[in-house]
This record gives C-alpha cells, structure tokens and sequence, in this order.
C-alpha cells in the first residue's frame, strides 16, 4: 500500500521524466568517430568484433589511417594517461565540430572525465580533425543511417520502451532533474558507459552509451536482459552525487572503502573500476538494478540470476545490500528519499569492512 502511494505522489514528475526527459534512442556522430578511433589505435575493448557487416566496413574504410597522427596520438593517451573505457567515450559528449574543427563544448562546471586534465586537448582536436577530414569521416557516417536507423528501431521495440520510468522517482524519492540520453555505440563491442555534461545555459544531460552487436543474420541481438543495463546507467545519476559531492560521506567511507578496494582491487580494476568510490557507487547502482527487477515483478529466477551475476563480479555484499535497500523501501515513508537513508548505508559498508578485517585476522591467528 505505501508503494502504491508513493507513485500516486509522484506521478506527474514520472509522466514528466517519461515523455520529456528521456532521449533516444540514437546514434551520435561523435561517439562512433571516438569507437573507431579507440579501434584503429588497437583498444580491445574497442575492438570486439560483435557488429558484423558494420565492423568489416570499418576496418575496410579506415584501414589506410591506422598510422594515422591521430590514431598514433591515442595509443599514447592509453600508455601515458589511462584514456581507455568510458574517457573515450567521455570526451565523445564534450566536444563538438566547429569553424571546421574539434573542440570542447563550453559547460557550466567542467564534468569531462579526469583523465584528461593533463592531455594537450588542442593538440588533440588538430590531429582528430585532420583525421575527421582525410577519412572523409561524415561521409562514412551518412552512408550508414540505414543500419543505424535499424538498430535504434531494434533498441525501442525490444529494450528502451518497456522501461519503467516511474521507479526512478518511485524509489530515489527524488524528482529528475537532468534530460536522459540514450546513444547506441554501434563501435563499441560490448561495453556500455555512463555520461554526463551540462552545457552552458542549458539543463545537466545524462547519457547511457549502449552496445551493439547482432546474430549471424546480421540482425541486432537486443533483447530483455538488456534492459537491466539501461537500468543501471540511468541509476548512476541518482546515486553518485550522494558519495562524490559529499565531503562527509566521503570521509565517512574512506576507510571501509579503501579497505575493501584493496581486498578486491584485481577483479575491479579488470572491470576498470579504479579506486574506491566508484566500487561503491557501483555496488549501490547494481543493488538498485536487482530493487527494480524485484518492484516491477520480475520472476525468482530472473532476480536470483542477477543477484548471482553480481557475486560472479565480485560484489560479495550483493545479498545483504540487496536486503538493506528493501528495508529502505519498505520505511520510505519514514525515510522519503535514498538520500536522507545514505547514512544507514555507510554503516553497512563501514559494519562489512570490520566483520572482514575479523574474519581475516581470526584465520591468521589460529
């Protein structure tokens, strides 16, 4: 009954974040200039063959600009400032073609990601426009509208339309304030990023960079557990801040926080997961996905699968988090937002980090 209720509050800001906040999906002329470039200097996670007949184009087409500037200057982006996973696709939603050539967009607050603070961003643009114009980039991109219009088609039948966008409110107790962006990389194998920027004058933009791939008859494989991935990214938006931009909980969390990184440390960052907040903000991101499935009614089967799935990424809390977040749920009344409960879930990870330091210390010490 209190859930009912909660939705009814909510309702019009829900219908609001429905049919005005989200966008897409679609493709987006940057992110596949980032994906084939990541590609062309021999990124592995850009280099998944998963696209079939779009990947054999790609390699067809820019196979005489592999030692390209450009794609010289991104292999040492890799080696020297980590730029790899989501960077990539980072700066693909911060710059923009202007006066015929690349720069940055003008934001309010610089959200670009870090790991291009120290990169001579001008000398970059140079060499990303010479490559942009001598590939004849635009014209690669116009000749595949009809494979991208098909995989966006592909996207809203089998995955974005089916998207309960009433939870997000129903849940955070928080009302949306940014515009979602869903982008398909179609260049980007299996991976999916999280992105945002807020360009100056305008209202903060979340962006969900999705995969693609298709089946041997060249059709996109999307289908339902796609749309826990979507879940997830949108979740980011409600969840990060809570940690990032809190001096507090920051504090608060340092020590359990560094504690269990280091515990896990390999398998995060084979996830390029690189310090500790973000094992945090993903723990928290991944619980809700599994609070989601279990609110719009998903089967035992299904839920149990993505709780397993969890552990087998090496979120060992998944179970108990899980549990702590239905107790939210189930006192929202009392607590009215995911925000105003953030302190029940410091003491989780704080109280976690003490029964592990005891475990380990009473195995050594037998």
């Amino acid at each position: 009954m209190k859930e009912r209720i909660l939705v009814l509050m909510f309702s019009l800001c829900s219908s609001l974040f429905c049919m005005a906040q989200i966008k897409g999906p679609q493709a987006n002329e940057y992110v596949e200039l980032m994906g084939i470039l990541a590609r062309s200097a021999g990124y592995p996670e850009y280099s998944k063959d998963v696209a079939g007949e779009y990947i054999t184009d790609i390699d067809r087409h820019f196979k005489a600009y592999l030692n390209h500037p450009a794609v010289n200057c991104m292999k040492e982006l890799r080696k020297k400032n980590g730029i790899s996973y989501d960077a990539v696709m980072s700066m693909a939603i911060h710059m923009q073609y202007k006066d015929q050539t690349f720069c940055l967009i003008e934001e309010e607050t610089n959200t670009l990601d870090k790991r291009w603070e120290k990169v001579n961003k001008e000398e970059f643009f140079s060499l990303l426009t010479r490559f942009y114009q001598e590939s004849r980039f635009n014209d690669f991109y116009k000749a595949h509208k009809a494979l991208y219009d098909k995989g966006i088609a592909a996207y809203k039948e089998k995955v974005s339309k089916h998207l309960n966008t009433d939870w997000y409110t129903s849940f955070y107790g928080k009302e949306p304030q940014e515009t979602y962006n869903i982008i398909i990389g179609f260049c980007n194998g299996t991976n999916n990023y999280g992105s945002n920027r807020q360009i100056k004058g305008k209202q903060k933009e979340i962006f969900a960079i999705v995969d693609y791939s298709v089946n041997k008859n060249q059709e996109p494989q999307y289908n339902k557990w796609y749309l826990s991935i979507l879940i997830h990214e949108f979740n980011h938006s409600f969840t990060n801040y809570l940690l990032d931009n809190n001096p507090n909980n920051i504090k608060a969390l340092t020590n359990a926080g560094k504690y269990l990184y280091n515990i896990l440390k390999w398998s995060m960052r084979q996830q390029a997961y690189g310090n500790w907040k973000i094992m945090i903000n993903e723990s928290l991101v991944r619980a809700a996905v599994i609070c989601y499935l279990i609110d719009n009614h998903y089967t035992q089967e299904e839920i149990e699968k993505e709780i397993c799935e969890q552990l087998g990424y090496n979120f060992p809390w998944m179970p108990e988090l899980v549990t702590l977040l239905r107790s939210y749920r189930s006192q929202q009344d009392k607590f009215g937002s995911l925000e105003a409960f953030y302190p029940q879930i410091i003491s989780f990870f704080n109280d976690y980090a003490s029964k592990e330091k005891e475990r380990i210390s009473k195995a050594i010490n037998l």
